[in-house]
């Protein structure tokens, strides 16, 4: 942080990046794979994971500074409890001041979705408003897609059309608007009122580039693997696999599928049962079945101590303020999403692409481990639901059906029944 510039050409990569894998993204959707040889099948999906290697690289320094320590957040908020220890009759909590400094000023993909659909309500003219309507679903389909997700279709967009419609589509473009001016607005006053010095201004200013970066390159990165759906499909013609069992593949094993014609469906199927993969120098190795369990065995895994924690006030850190109560239900997987319903605590381990739908469902969002950068932070954000991060122990004091109360504000998890 002794060097700024540092993180602004970071900061610049990721975007330069992010911009180049949706343009690679964008032209590998328009190529019919079937048309393509082996040889340039391989050639285009060995270049869509550089490009994806490409965004990944140049958030590193921040997430490994946030997970699972979360470094930069603590000093911050410990800087603010000291400024607020000193200065009285400060009206912002330091909770509050924090959340209000790294918030990033930039619009977010879901945020211009959002604004574009609220906009095609003010066009008067049914018919073309209908037509605009479709394309707009066309156009964001893959916005829930992350990894290997779904894509959503015409209804999805109509319902939340339909949704604006109730709100107020002036209303809400209103809204939009206002949220943005508030956020310079409050970081102004938060600066003024807790008389923060240059030094950290730009540190504060840093972890909001990070986080505005870092949910575009996601963007990116989840439009890049919607776009290259129909490439890993073809892979999986041509070597008699179906999608699922490419998705556990290297570009490595495309190479041996596409040109040595080796058969994978053995290894793919060992590889979904049950695998590890370790990475070191460069290397990948994989291993499966009896190997895995013999590698993880000696993998000795660190946990959080529980027995100085106060079961009936777990305290993290806010990603997202607010307040809210509901059931918990632990979600770590996909497969574990069906027991989410809507008004539930959704408490993961660390939450990822895949578990957004049941983010959406959630009146809030408690996670152990994740920084101010991580993926539960950006996407409460973006769903202004309450969130706790960092908490370490929650996945392990919380079960299933535990009656709680979420308080954002003041970083705690309440158990009531």
């Amino acid at each position: 942080f002794n060097q700024p510039k540092t993180w602004d050409k970071l900061h610049a990569a990721t975007i330069k990046n992010s911009n180049l894998l949706f343009s690679l993204a964008k032209k590998m959707k328009q190529v019919n794979p079937r048309k393509l040889s082996d040889r340039e099948l391989l050639r285009r999906l060995l270049q869509f994971q550089e490009g994806q290697n490409m965004v990944h690289t140049p958030r590193g320094p921040m997430w490994l500074l946030e997970t699972p320590h979360n470094v930069i957040s603590n000093y911050l908020l410990d800087y603010l409890k000291e400024k607020f220890e000193e200065i009285s009759r400060l009206k912002i909590q330091p909770n509050e001041a924090f959340r209000i400094m790294i918030a990033p000023l930039e619009k977010s993909v879901l945020t211009k979705e959002k604004e574009e659909l609220a906009k095609l309500g003010l066009i008067k003219n049914a018919k073309f408003r209908a037509k605009r309507l479709a394309l707009h679903a066309k156009k964001y389909e893959w916005i829930e897609y992350g990894l290997q997700g779904k894509i959503l279709d015409f209804n999805y967009f109509k319902e939340e059309y339909n949704k604006l419609k109730r709100h107020g589509f002036s209303k809400t473009l209103k809204e939009i608007t206002r949220e943005i001016r508030a956020i310079d607005k409050t970081q102004k006053q938060a600066i003024r009122l807790y008389d923060i010095g240059k030094v950290h201004r730009k540190i504060f200013k840093i972890v909001a580039d990070s986080m505005h970066t870092r949910a575009y390159s996601k963007t990116a990165q989840f439009y890049a693997h919607y776009c290259a759906e129909g490439m890993l499909r073809e892979i999986g013609k041509r070597g008699n696999l179906t999608l699922e069992q490419v998705r556990f593949l290297t570009g490595q094993d495309y190479g041996e599928i596409l040109i040595k014609h080796k058969n994978f469906n053995d290894i793919a199927n060992r590889r979904i049962k049950h695998s590890a993969h370790i990475s070191d120098k460069g290397k990948t190795v994989f291993f499966h079945g009896r190997a895995a369990d013999r590698v993880m065995k000696k993998i000795k895994f660190k946990k959080a101590e529980t027995s100085s924690v106060n079961p009936e006030a777990i305290n993290g850190q806010p990603a997202y303020a607010g307040v809210a109560s509901g059931r918990v239900k632990i979600i770590n997987t996909r497969q574990e999403m069906a027991k989410m319903h809507s008004g539930n605590i959704l408490v993961s381990h660390m939450t990822n692409p895949d578990i957004v739908p049941a983010m959406k469902m959630a009146a809030a969002i408690v996670t152990d481990l994740g920084g101010i950068t991580c993926h539960a932070a950006i996407v409460a954000r973006e769903l202004k639901k309450p969130c706790l991060i960092g908490t370490r122990v929650a996945t392990q004091v919380l079960h299933d059906g535990d009656l709680v109360e979420v308080d954002a504000n003041k970083g705690i998890v309440k158990i009531l029944k």
